[in-house]
């Protein structure tokens, strides 16, 4: 395409100060473009029939239906469950997500952290400080510890590479067959996934949501998993039938769980995660990111965009991913 053409870019953020940075960085690479910032809903519905791309997180889905010039939506997030489940993308736009890469590191520190919170029992040496009681006990190491990563994108990559740099046996399931570096063994399919889980010590959930793995995590897997098995879930919170997860905490079927994303965001200040003394709840925060870093991968696309050439982190939306 002719660079010089008049493009107009939309940045949404609903953070004001987020949104602006982002702009910045964008305009002054791209000097030739028209780049406009917007952090609320009606800012976004007054400018988005006139964008030509729109590059966001959070943007409200139900109005790209009225994007009748838009030709690519980028998010700033590696997943993109709610653009492709909204099914409002105009025929002509391509999608395109973050590189995982982007949010990878702070993430798999995030899982390595809450394991070690785990196997040292950081929980109990909270209260126990809290109540001035000097009491101590055994805890445990994750060295040849078993854990299983569901879902071995680019961030399932970098917990891998994490856990057995701490001399973890490290197993992995996905949807289709392929060995991963540094994962012992890999497991494929709904045949392999029980098998898979019954293996653990931990289960850390790094899938996307799509309507395949949508309730992945019901009664029948639980059962599946080894007592006192801990569970870690940065994917995306309806992979996991919190009803059914609720049952294997209770029951003492898992020793506890890790839980960045749920059914509902915020989460209901009524909700049981909050009371229980073997859940810690963090509020979507594993894969935090500064402006230059989460720029960095679309203002890359950007340059292939003005160039004609394909760009990189496309979505199949039949696959969602």
């Amino acid at each position: 395409m002719n660079e010089a053409a008049p493009l107009t870019v939309l940045i949404y953020y609903q953070n004001e100060k987020r949104a602006e940075e982002v702009r910045s960085l964008v305009a002054r690479r791209f000097p030739q473009l028209t780049v406009r910032a917007v952090s609320a809903r009606g800012d976004a519905e007054a400018l988005v029939e006139e964008a030509d791309v729109i590059a966001g997180w959070g943007f409200p889905t139900d109005l790209l239906a009225r994007a009748r010039r838009l030709r690519w939506f980028h998010k700033f997030a590696a997943g993109v469950d709610d653009v492709v489940a909204a099914g409002t993308l105009p025929p002509q736009a391509v999608l395109t997500r973050t590189d995982g890469r982007v949010f990878g590191r702070r993430m798999a520190e995030y899982v390595i952290a809450y394991m070690l919170a785990h196997s040292q029992n950081v929980p109990r040496i909270l209260r126990q400080q809290a109540e001035r009681r000097w009491k101590p006990f055994l805890t445990t190491t994750l060295a040849g510890r078993t854990v299983g990563i569901a879902g071995l994108g680019d961030i399932g990559q970098e917990i891998v590479r994490r856990a057995a740099a701490l001399d973890m046996r490290v197993l992995g399931w996905r949807r289709s067959a392929g060995d991963v570096p540094g994962v012992e063994r890999m497991y494929a399919g709904r045949e392999e996934f029980h098998e898979f889980l019954g293996q653990c010590d931990y289960v850390v959930v790094v899938l996307p949501l799509t309507d395949a793995t949508r309730g992945l995590f019901d009664d029948t897997a639980f059962a599946a998993m080894r007592d006192g098995t801990y569970l870690i879930n940065v994917g995306r919170g309806p992979v996991i039938q919190e009803q059914a997860l609720l049952r294997a905490l209770e029951s003492g079927k898992l020793a506890g769980a890790t839980l960045d994303v749920f059914d509902v965001e915020p989460l209901p200040e009524d909700h049981p995660f909050w009371r229980m003394e073997n859940v810690i709840v963090t509020p979507h925060m594993s894969g935090p990111t500064v402006a230059e870093e989460v720029t960095a991968p679309f203002i890359e696309n950007m340059e292939r965009f003005l160039a004609g050439r394909p760009l990189l982190k496309q979505v199949d939306l039949q696959r969602g991913y």
